[in-house]
């Protein structure tokens, strides 16, 4: 069989050399690399005229035909090729933009970049040229300049094409944007340096830099309102970014599409699912719920506060799905243990002709890695370069540690990391958190000598180094542990459990006794606490890592934070709700058979998310299937 640049060289030679199908499909992988490679209007009829032969209907050959006939000027034939697609793909709207600006159809030009964004077609750098342009000659500043919003956003500011058309058009554009400047200086006028500053001071991880110039501005207009709201969700600031977008809303700026992409991150984090739900609602009302930034901002959001049915409605819905929507529900499905849907929307994904980027890598193998699939997900770690050529990040060996360790293989996950070339202390803490589940004391001292070794503050791995001398009965060494800690002045971060219920948070530390309703919350654990006893419940002592009796080691577990966040919601709830709460470490063995148990009695959904994915508890069964 000939080779595919062969065939290519054989089409220009002699059109009747193509015979078959394959030969023509070869033809146009070569020139989607090599579109120059035709070079007169009449080889362009030659390659349309195999196409019509032996493959008429395909969109894709339909395409490459349109994007050939484009570099040529031939509109008529461009647009005729068009018309016949039901669904052009994002080959063919990048032509037809293009071929409408040579032609000097500016105002068509526009029109079908509207129609491509309208479709769900994402553009990339080479559409923007022939979109400035059009905004040039047309002289209109404004949608130009609502362009460039729309190239930031993408993050194509930086490609060096795009840029030299920015540049000509408001040169072309510079006396009338001096007049528009002019007008905006007695309204508005600082504004836009303004929202520069605050933008860059925010990628610069500088937020209070950011807010202190946002409060200054003395008018804000939607682009510094979503900035500053941005600004603090990307930093990690999200209760501040949303009081920012509360405060937009009173002060009765109108929020656009952005705005709900910038907030919803923030709902998503702190797990405020009513608040979410709430933004859904408004989201619908405004006619934004088609954008599919929007909707994987929603599917984000449902997974991480644990509607995953949910989330797979949204995702369902979303025309022209991205990497992003669809990274978003794979995600998802991992962190609730549903490892076979994420693996079968992977695969999904790249039947539609989605390549894989490295978060959607981290996606499946954290999916492999909480349901210890440990085959699948070597074969997709070593497929990540070989195939998709994405060299392994820090995350991805961070998930493929966590599987090894999982899985008891904690050698096969010391090797791992040490092939590392930096290791952090956060990747040595997941081998040193399984050393304490596999109750390998041995390899927990020398992974945490090399955890502080790179970060000798590590309060984390100190704390589980401590809990391991104590589960193994090292009292002394324990002790020891926790004497350096104070010495370093170092404390531990206690384990403590929230529950949302009539759109206020509720927080539960063990023993705290400053809840309003402690008393009633007591009484209902110990009438949950005989009820689990009838059933058969056996208190597992093991993990609680104190020097005391066995009564009073039951007594601790009775406190655990996520039991008493339960109780208070069964307390707080009608019958049948389902009870979600959010814990900020690991859920312990006890706890894990107690909330099995409870489900089962009470007849309620109990969903727990912990510092590493999703429990659903119900009838007495938990999703994980007892591996977490």
């Amino acid at each position: 069989m000939a080779s595919t640049l062969g065939v290519l060289e054989a089409l220009l030679r002699n059109p009747g050399a193509i015979a078959t199908k394959l030969e023509v499909k070869q033809l146009l992988k070569a020139l989607l690399k090599r579109p120059g490679a035709i070079t007169s209007a009449s080889e362009a009829k030659q390659l349309h005229a195999q196409i019509l032969k032996h493959n008429p209907s395909s969109p894709l050959y339909t395409s490459t035909a349109i994007c050939v006939y484009s570099n040529f000027k031939l509109l008529n034939q461009s647009l005729l090729l068009f018309k016949t697609l039901q669904s052009p793909p994002s080959l063919a709207y990048k032509s037809i933009i293009k071929c409408y600006a040579v032609n000097g159809r500016f105002v068509e030009s526009l029109a079908s970049f509207v129609d491509m964004r309208a479709s769900g077609n994402t553009p990339d750098h080479s559409v923007f040229p022939s979109v400035l342009k059009a905004c040039a000659f047309l002289l209109d500043l404004r949608l130009g300049e609502a362009v460039h919003g729309c190239i930031i956003r993408l993050g194509m500011d930086v490609h060096l094409i795009t840029g030299n058309a920015l540049i000509n058009m408001y040169a072309k554009l510079q006396s009338l944007a001096e007049s528009e400047w002019r007008e905006r200086d007695r309204r508005k006028k600082d504004l836009y340096v303004a929202s520069s500053l605050i933008n860059m001071y925010s990628r610069c991880a500088r937020v209070e830099d950011s807010i202190r110039v946002f409060k200054i501005t003395r008018q804000r207009d939607t682009i510094s309102w979503n900035s500053v709201i941005a600004g603090c969700v990307q930093n990690g600031m999200f209760d501040e970014g949303l009081r920012l977008f509360r405060q937009m809303l009173k002060d009765n700026v109108i929020p656009g599409s952005v705005s709900f992409s910038s907030i919803m991150p923030a709902c998503a984090h702190l797990t405020t699912l009513n608040l979410g739900k709430q933004l859904h609602g408004y989201i619908m009302r405004c006619g934004f719920d088609d954008n599919v930034f929007i909707s994987s901002s929603l599917v984000d959001m449902y997974a991480k506060c644990g509607h995953i049915r949910t989330a797979g409605w949204i995702f369902g819905g979303i025309k022209g799905r991205d990497m992003v929507s669809w990274t978003a529900m794979i995600m998802g499905c991992a962190l609730h243990g549903y490892a076979e849907d994420a693996i079968s929307l992977f695969e999904q994904m790249k039947l539609e002709g989605i390549r894989p980027n490295h978060v959607a890598i981290t996606a499946i193998l954290t999916a492999c890695s909480h349901a210890g699939m440990i085959d699948e997900g070597r074969r997709y770690f070593d497929r990540m370069t070989e195939e998709y050529g994405i060299r392994p990040g820090l995350e991805h060996y961070a998930a493929m540690a966590d599987l090894y360790s999982r899985k008891g293989k904690l050698n096969d996950a010391y090797q791992l990391i040490s092939t590392m070339t930096t290791p952090t202390g956060t990747i040595w803490s997941l081998l040193l958190s399984a050393c304490r589940v596999h109750k390998n004391v041995d390899l927990a001292e020398k992974v945490a000598s090399k955890i502080f070794e790179v970060d000798p503050e590590n309060i984390g791995a100190r704390v589980l180094l401590s809990n391991i001398y104590a589960n193994d009965g090292r009292w002394k060494e324990a002790a020891k542990v926790r004497m350096t800690m104070r010495n370093m002045g170092i404390r531990k971060n206690p384990a403590c459990s929230w529950i949302e219920v009539k759109n206020k948070i509720h927080t539960f530390i063990a023993d705290d006794k400053s809840h309003p309703l402690h008393d009633e919350i007591n009484i209902a654990l110990c009438e949950l606490q005989e009820k689990m006893e009838l059933a058969g419940y056996v208190a597992d002592t093991s993990e609680v890592l104190h020097d005391v009796d066995d009564e009073q080691k039951k007594y601790l577990l009775y406190g655990h934070s996520e039991r008493r966040a339960i109780a208070f919601g069964i307390m707080s709830t009608p019958a049948g709700t389902t009870i979600r709460v959010i814990k900020n470490i690991r859920i312990c063995v006890d706890c894990h058979t107690a909330i099995k148990l409870i489900s089962k009695i009470v007849g309620r959904e109990i969903v727990v998310r912990d510092n590493s994915r999703f429990h659903h508890f119900r009838d007495g069964e938990c999703s994980c299937g007892e591996y977490w």
